[in-house]
Formats: structure tokens, sequence, C-alpha cells
């Protein structure tokens, strides 16, 4: 449905692109990180059904309280849960990293008013590294890559993506293909 790692995807666009520019890979960080919203969402949506419980056993009388102060804490709480998934969600779909025929393209989307998009070409690609510690990583196999450039362009860090030595050596097997030589050629991730 929300796929974080597809290649050759079809039917995508991403703003700035050449109208001859192939996506070549199309990733997001792994769905599992999204696990600290989402808690954290659940907690605050359950958190009603358990305060009268707690309320109960500090012998605090819940009747004392006015309705209407109970009904906007209510509104308040689930208000509070809605915007949590909502910019937890935003924040997982729309930062996203594309690999190009051309370029790397990194998007930090940090809010709805603001977004970050560094472009490093392909061609400058040097070497890529990746690293995956942690038994999250592990299990669910995501970590960085990180992409090391020439020139101006900007070091590019991929976050918490899935596959990171495929894509590590996706990129850098890209970069030779189409432009030779930089880097290390005999790359291979372990």
């Amino acid at each position: 449905m929300f796929p974080s790692y597809v290649e050759n995807p079809s039917g995508y666009r991403f703003e700035g692109q050449d109208p001859e520019e192939k996506i070549l890979l199309l990733l997001r960080a792994h769905p599992i990180t999204n696990l600290n919203w989402i808690v954290a969402a659940i907690l605050l949506f359950l958190a009603p059904f358990f305060i009268p419980g707690v309320f109960l056993l500090l012998n605090f009388n819940l009747p004392q309280v006015p309705e209407v102060f109970i009904t906007v804490f209510l509104l308040i709480n689930y208000l509070l849960v809605l915007t949590i998934v909502f910019e937890g969600f935003l924040h997982w779909y729309f930062n996203v990293y594309i690999v190009t025929d051309k370029n790397i393209i990194d998007v930090d989307f940090h809010s709805i008013l603001f977004k970050n998009i560094d472009v490093a070409p392909l061609r400058n690609i040097e070497d890529t590294s990746s690293s995956m510690g942690g038994i999250l990583n592990s299990i669910f196999h995501y970590g960085h890559v990180f992409i090391q450039t020439a020139g101006s362009s900007r070091n590019i860090d991929l976050a918490s993506v899935p596959r990171p030595h495929h894509v590590a050596d996706f990129i850098l097997d890209e970069a030779h293909k189409r432009y030779g030589g930089g880097g290390n050629a005999d790359h291979h991730p372990v």
C-alpha cells in the first residue's frame, strides 16, 4: 500500500524531474520506524478509559469534576491523537530518497510549511557505505546508507532504509555503470 522500497517504480514523479529522467529506486524509512508515534497515539487514545480507574485508586471523586471539563479534556485528547497520527504519517510518507539515472534526491519533510531537498549528481558519487546496528535493525533489516560525493555536492545520509547493504551497492553500481570510475569499483557489502 505504502511501500518503503521500490525498484523501477512506475507512476511516480517528483518536483524538478527532467522529462527523460527515470526513477530507479524509491526509498522511505522502514515502516517499523513509525512504531514510536503509533504507540504514543494508541496510549493517548486509550488514556481516557483508564483515568477513571486511576482516580478511584487515588480516592478522587470523579463526579465532582464538571461534565464540561471532561468533554473538553476528551476533545483535546482526541485532537492530540489525530495530530500525532497525521504528523507522524506525513513525516514518514514525505521523507523520501530517490535514486534516478542522473541524481540522488533526499527530500526531508520537516512540516507542512518546510521541506529541504538535497540533490547529488550520480556522476559525483565516490563511495557508499551502510550500517545496521541494534536488535530492531537486525530483525527487520533496515539501517543507514552514507553516500560520499565529490566536489561541492553534499554527502547524503539515507536514514533507516530497508536493505541498506543492497541499497549502497545498488547506488555505487549505478554510478559506475553510467559514469564509470570514481570511488571503489570493487565495493560489495558483506
